[in-house]
């Protein structure tokens, strides 16, 4: 099952732009444990909305090592149902039901000295300032930000970054991308910036159209999938508008159910018994495990797992990227297994 909600209250909001704003939560003390973080995590709300309890995962664009208090920031969305919520329903005072933070859009702990390359588009700066923050207050990398929006009143974040680039004006670059000056960033554009940084680390967070153009220009400059992270807006379906009929659950055959499958969680290599037609993270459930998982419709990525030997089938994959599914990385959520051959998953697998 999924973490546990907690309550938690809104102990500030900043207008970052007109349509943009900050939400900052107050932790108590006793669940300080529980909401500890790092930069790049996300938090998972559930919110009232018309008799139904919608849940939404926001990424924090607070950094431990910078900021008291856990903040995510909601920029509105036409048609948005929890986006538009936040803006206009959320005071200070207010409580929310909030899961302990989840994600895996993280710096990696073995990359030494290589530079650390970020793209942000729009509110998918985020999770991006997060982990530039984290980055300059904790490590000696050098970091590059490429943030493109529509205009410049859009700029979320604007005079934070500024106060970061003037207090480490040798280790932060900033490049800033408008579409109504220069239209969208093209691939060649993308390329050229990254020119001299093929050895980063990339972390890449943004609309559709805008990753996407980013994807193409790592491929043309061969930058090794294992080097780059991509953070996707998906949000899960809401119960009122799900088409249960055309959800499709991958048949399995009796010489496609073994009788248990090994799993790494938390250091620990556990055997856990299957059943036909369960998901892998079904079954831990059942079996008294606890794995991370949040939304359980494969599209928020916290159970993912990487799949170490075994065939699984996967009835989405929405979280994923295709190189991520080359690595064999799997949502726990969404797999099932698709031969008898032993099936070995690991949770802690670092992405």
């Amino acid at each position: 099952m999924p973490a546990d909600f907690y309550e938690l209250q809104v102990a500030g909001i900043i207008q970052e732009t007109h349509d943009t704003r900050s939400f900052v939560f107050a932790v108590p003390e006793s669940l300080r444990e529980e909401f500890r973080y790092r930069a790049g995590q996300f938090l998972t709300f559930e919110v009232p909305w018309n008799g139904m309890k919608l849940r939404r995962c926001y990424s924090l664009s607070s950094a431990p090592e910078t900021d008291a208090w856990p903040k995510v920031t909601v920029k509105r969305v036409d048609d948005g149902r929890i986006s538009n919520w936040f803006n206009d329903n959320l005071h200070v005072g207010d409580t929310i039901l909030v899961q302990p933070p989840e994600g895996r859009f993280l710096i990696r702990s073995n990359e030494g000295d290589h530079g650390i390359f970020l793209f942000g588009g729009g509110s998918g700066v985020t999770p991006v300032l997060s982990i530039l923050k984290s980055a300059l207050r904790t490590t000696e990398r050098r970091v590059k930000l490429i943030y493109a929006n529509r205009d410049e009143r859009s700029i979320i974040f604007k005079d934070e970054i500024d106060l970061w680039l003037a207090e480490f004006p040798n280790r932060l670059e900033v490049v800033h991308h408008l579409d109504s000056a220069s239209g969208f960033m093209s691939v060649e554009e993308i390329r050229a910036q990254i020119r001299e940084w093929e050895d980063a680390e990339f972390f890449v967070c943004g609309p559709t159209g805008y990753m996407d153009a980013v994807e193409e220009a790592f491929k043309a400059s061969k930058i090794d999938p294992g080097q780059t992270k991509f953070e996707r807006f998906i949000s899960p379906i809401d119960p009122d508008r799900k088409d249960e009929s055309a959800e499709v659950v991958p048949e399995q055959s009796d010489d496609e159910i073994p009788a248990s499958f090994k799993m790494v969680l938390e250091g620990r290599s556990l055997e856990v018994p299957y059943e036909k037609g369960l998901t892998l993270l079904d079954s831990a459930i059942k079996a008294g495990h606890k794995p991370p998982s949040s939304c359980e419709d494969g599209y928020c990525g916290c159970c993912m797992a990487l799949l170490k030997s075994g065939q699984v089938k996967m009835a989405t994959h929405d979280a994923l990227e295709p190189s991520d599914i080359e690595r064999g990385w799997v949502l726990a959520c969404q797999s099932r297994p698709a031969s008898r051959e032993p099936i070995e998953i690991d949770f802690d697998a670092e992405y």
